[in-house]
């Protein structure tokens, strides 16, 4: 189809993608049935905030979205290949300012809300870029006009300016949801914990900090999922989740690295090793004191032990980042410097900035293993050039960081998208005060940054991501660790499909 043809074309001018696969564990016995319903840990046992797309936070919401909303394209479950969802076509200008297409007739939204128009689709993304809605994800449509309803099925999404990572960040994610119109004009504010959409399950139930509950939706317009309900269980601790599988309370859950060979050999249970994009970083509040002084950020970056929290945090299973972005994205730097402990060089650079007994500061830490883990490595490094450390453990590093100005340092796990945007955007200057957790601003980057959304050419949209990179890089705006993996186990009846990206699961499928 010509049309499709003309998308994929755009695809392959926005990412590169490496790779993936997975590593999975023996198989030895195979339960007779699956269940009905099954009970999984939710992303780093987080329990969600809202359920709304223009307002989502955590890493579970986004896997929540999946299910419960329909895009007009999304990402094939296990592939990085963008497939049709709720558009039965889609055709793109050959200038790239004009997206049309139809819907798929006869979609039903969640609990009787009728059927999905253009209106539905015109009144989500147009939303979206509303200033008063305020959301986070409106430079995700940053050229968006405006989209224009031509018949019941069928519309144009009307851009101002090329926008390059269109058919990989925005359409097939989440300012790409598309929500009932009619439920949300009924509900307002009351939609972000009552969501209607229209995928493959509906929401059912959530009892706050202790379950979510999606129930398969029967008059979905798809291959209806295995299973009759999906049970999500906000299990914080995860040596607790651990325990929950074993006793049987679980079906699925991420297990630590100390637990991975322990459930490799148990029988009863698969094991899968999911590469993911994703970073692991230090980063420094750079508007406050004391590290508003680059030689105090790169005196951290010479005293950190990277390899030494690879072994001690991680048990060597992940690799070793030394820039932002993951081998398979876009913008990947393989010529990133690489920075190996020199205790001298940084006890100088302590002195030479007025510092040469040391000081004390704070490592703020969310609570997902081994988070907590590499901040005690780290705060071990630390001390070894004088520099002491509180670590300050949170639930939200969102709402400690983002919303609040906290001195000092801070340890953070962040999973973007294949599109690389989603690993820049959040060190813009716009971003202080909320997602901008490094306070950091800096006028070439958010240039550079505008330059990139606009440039199809994927050789120059590469060149300006590895110049931000550099920008980075001189201004210690972080320090590296690695791009981590995830572990997973699960009893041998049910299976789960990701997505190459932010390892998401789309659905769980029965064996």
């Amino acid at each position: 189809m010509k049309s499709m043809r003309k998308i994929m074309i755009c695809i392959l001018t926005c990412i590169i993608i490496g790779g993936m696969v997975f590593a999975g564990g023996a198989r030895e016995i195979v339960e007779p049935e699956a269940p009905a319903r099954i009970a999984v840990r939710s992303t780093q046992g987080q329990d969600i905030n809202t359920l709304d797309p223009a307002y989502y936070r955590g890493n579970e919401e986004y896997n929540i979205d999946l299910v419960l909303y329909s895009k007009l394209m999304r990402f094939d479950a296990g592939s990085s290949d963008l497939v049709l969802d709720a558009a039965e076509w889609v055709e793109v200008s050959d200038d790239g300012l004009a997206v049309s297409f139809k819907l798929r007739e006869g979609i039903q939204f969640h609990r009787g809300y009728g059927e999905m128009t253009a209106e539905d689709v015109k009144f989500s993304f147009e939303r979206i870029i509303d200033p008063e809605t305020d959301s986070a994800y409106r430079s995700e449509w940053i050229t968006l006009d405006r989209v224009e309803v031509t018949g019941r099925y069928t519309g144009t999404i009307y851009l101002n300016d090329i926008y390059a990572p269109l058919f990989v960040g925005t359409i097939p994610f989440t300012p790409g949801s598309i929500i009932s119109k009619k439920a949300y004009e009924e509900l307002g504010d009351a939609f972000a914990t009552n969501p209607v959409g229209s995928g493959p399950y509906s929401w059912a139930e959530w009892i706050p900090g202790q379950k979510m509950v999606l129930e398969r939706f029967d008059d979905y317009f798809g291959d209806l999922p295995d299973f009759e309900a999906i049970e999500i269980l906000p299990i914080s601790e995860i040596q607790l989740a651990e325990l929950a599988l074993e006793r049987g309370d679980l079906h699925a859950t991420e297990i630590s690295v100390d637990a991975y060979e322990r459930f490799k050999a148990d029988p009863r249970f698969e094991v899968k090793q999911v590469p993911v994009t994703r970073h692991i970083f230090i980063g420094f509040n750079h508007q406050e004191s004391p590290f508003t002084d680059i030689r105090l950020r790169e005196a951290v970056r010479y005293a950190v032990d990277i390899d030494g929290i690879i072994e001690g945090a991680y048990r060597n299973m992940v690799n070793r980042a030394d820039a932002m972005i993951v081998e398979g994205v876009l913008g990947y730097w393989p010529d990133a410097p690489r920075y190996d402990v020199d205790l001298d060089r940084a006890r100088e650079l302590l002195a030479e900035a007025g510092y040469p007994d040391g000081f004390k500061t704070t490592i703020t830490v969310g609570t997902p293993p081994p988070m907590p883990e590499i901040a005690q490595i780290v705060q071990s490094d630390l001390q070894k050039i004088g520099i002491e450390t509180d670590i300050s453990i949170v639930d939200s590093t969102f709402e400690r960081l983002g919303r609040i100005s906290t001195p000092g340092l801070f340890l953070a796990n962040y999973g973007p998208t294949l599109e690389p945007d989603r690993w820049f955007v959040w060190l813009i200057s716009q971003h202080v005060g909320s997602w901008n957790f490094w306070k950091f601003s800096n006028a070439e980057y958010d240039e550079l940054r505008e330059k990139a959304l606009l440039t199809m050419d994927t050789e120059q949209r590469a060149a300006y991501y590895i110049r931000m990179q550099e920008i980075l890089h001189d201004e210690v705006a972080a320090v590296w660790i690695t791009n981590g993996a995830l572990l997973m186990a699960h009893t041998p009846s049910i299976d789960p499909v990701f997505l190459t990206q932010r390892h998401q699961y789309r659905y769980w499928t029965a064996k």
